[in-house]
Formats: structure tokens, C-alpha cells, sequence
């Protein structure tokens, strides 16, 4: 041997992500194992959280009460990746019968072969890739219509004419209704100057999760702020006039 170091980790998370007019995200905000390669991801999922709610209120498009959500929504995935990924690292490297049972069974054979079945591998995607991020405990998700809620990320629905992720290109609220928008929803989408994208309904909307004809408010980041069934103006209003949404 010519050469030897200790590698020594630390799995942390900041007591706040902000204090007034300082907020901190990436690596100051959270630091954790690299299994799983989860590190840069969250940092850049800090980072467009926290930016599209920065833009908004410089720009006037929404009142500081958005400011207050990042903290709640992106602390807690903190929490939650540096604890699994503590549990992920001690199992590797433990060296005891489950750490040995790990490195030279499970990694190298069992894994493999579970993840050449379709439902495992897309569970293993969906952790890995973030997809399945939601933010159903922050202030800005409310409601629920059929599988989907306030603060999930809005499932893409691609074919027969539809890709509902090509409007978030964006980066700025928006109403889609799968299937048909009152007149009253045009309206009050126009007044508050949100897009309004209506999909036409197939097969693929439902097994994606949307109910037909209903309303969902699309954040910028893409996560669905507001989701009702009935296309509920009053609702819709004072969910806009909270946050100060579209005051330009």
C-alpha cells in the first residue's frame, strides 16, 4: 500500500433554508452520502425552487408569501434524501453479515436481475431522476381531483395531438383543463393574465391521472398549485389574490 486516507461522511441538514432576506440551498442547506448520486440533483431542485419564486416577486407577479414556501417544500425532501441515504451508505459499508450480505449478493446479483422487471425498473427511475418530488404539504398546493393533487408534479400525456410539458417551457403559472374550459374559466384566466391551455381529452389523460374537464393550476416548476374538479372560479380567485398571482 503507498498510500491510505480516512473517508469520512456527514449526513446534515441545515436547521432553516431561510432567515429573512438570506436563503441557502445545495450543499450549504444539505450534505449526505454520494450513494445513489443524489447530491447535485437536489441542489438543482433548490435551485429552480427557489428561483421561479425570487423572479416572481421581483417581478411583481406574486406577493412574498411564495418566498415563505421554499423552506417547507425543499427542507423536507432534504431531510427525507439525507435519511435514506445515511441508511444506503451504512448498509454498504457495514461489517457485519447484512453489509457482507449486501455488497456481494444484492448489489451484485439480486439487483440485476429485480431490475429487469418494467415495474421495478420505473420505480428505480422515478427515485433516482427526483420525478416523484411532491409538495403536498406546502402552503401552495391545494385541492385534489381524481389520482392527482396540490403539489405533485404534473404528469406528462404525449400523442394524438397532445404534450401538456411543451407550455411549461414558460417557467410562469398556468391553467390547463383536460377537456373543455368553461367560458367563466377563459374569463377569469384573462383577467389575472394566466395562459390557458385546454387538452383534448383521450384515453391517455385518464391513465396519467387528470379528471375530465377540471381545473389544475400549474406552477412554474411544473407542480400542480391548485387542482378542482368542478371549475370553481371563487376557488381559482382566492387562490390567485393569497399568493398575488398574475397582479401584472
Amino acid at each position: 500500500m503507498n498510500w491510505f486516507s480516512t473517508y469520512r461522511v456527514h449526513h446534515r441538514v441545515a436547521g432553516k433554508f431561510r432567515k429573512g432576506r438570506v436563503f441557502i440551498l445545495g450543499d450549504a442547506g444539505h450534505i449526505h452520502s454520494p450513494v445513489g448520486g443524489q447530491g447535485m440533483n437536489t441542489g438543482i431542485g433548490d435551485a429552480v425552487n427557489l428561483a421561479w419564486k425570487l423572479a416572481a416577486v421581483l417581478h411583481g407577479r406574486a406577493n412574498e408569501a411564495v418566498l415563505d414556501s421554499y423552506e417547507t417544500e425543499r427542507r423536507a425532501f432534504a431531510r427525507q434524501l439525507v435519511n435514506t441515504t445515511d441508511k444506503a451508505f451504512h448498509a454498504i459499508i457495514g461489517q457485519n453479515l447484512t453489509g457482507r450480505l449486501v455488497r456481494t449478493v444484492l448489489i451484485p446479483h439480486v439487483a440485476p436481475f429485480l431490475l429487469g422487471f418494467s415495474t421495478v425498473k420505473k420505480a428505480a427511475f422515478n427515485t433516482v431522476s427526483q420525478i416523484r418530488i411532491h409538495y403536498r404539504d406546502s402552503a401552495l398546493s391545494v385541492g385534489k381531483a381524481g389520482k392527482l393533487q396540490g403539489g405533485d408534479r404534473l404528469p406528462w400525456v404525449s400523442g394524438d395531438g397532445i404534450d401538456n410539458f411543451a407550455p411549461l417551457i414558460s417557467a410562469d403559472w398556468q391553467i390547463h383543463i383536460y377537456g373543455e374550459a368553461t367560458e367563466e374559466m377563459r374569463e377569469t384566466a384573462g383577467k389575472h393574465n394566466l395562459a390557458l391551455y385546454e387538452f383534448k381529452w383521450n384515453p391517455a389523460c385518464g391513465k396519467a391521472g387528470f379528471l375530465r374537464n377540471t381545473l389544475y393550476l400549474v406552477r412554474p416548476d411544473g407542480h400542480i398549485g391548485l387542482a378542482d374538479s368542478r371549475q370553481d372560479i371563487p376557488k381559482l380567485s382566492n387562490y390567485l389574490s393569497s399568493f398575488g398571482i398574475g397582479q401584472k
